[in-house]
């Protein structure tokens, strides 16, 4: 019973703000087909791509929710 005394409304949208945050930042990655570009001194900078858009979806339903429940408390 103490974590329920623990866990308030503005508790709870921190923790689903941090969650829905990982969500969003796992959903890239790199490259599937290996495409890069080149800078001044010839060194390879991988490009990133949006890998899981449900991932980044839900994550980014949960980080609403979080702030909705920071406004409302």
């Amino acid at each position: 019973m103490e974590i329920l005394r623990w866990l308030t409304q503005i508790k709870i949208g921190l923790l689903l703000n941090i969650a829905g945050t990982i969500m969003i930042a796992l959903s890239f990655g790199k490259n599937l087909e290996n495409a890069h570009q080149s800078d001044r001194k010839e060194r390879k900078i991988y490009l990133a791509s949006f890998l899981h858009p449900r991932l980044f979806y839900v994550g980014l339903i949960l980080v609403i929710i979080g702030f909705i429940l920071q406004l409302i408390s």
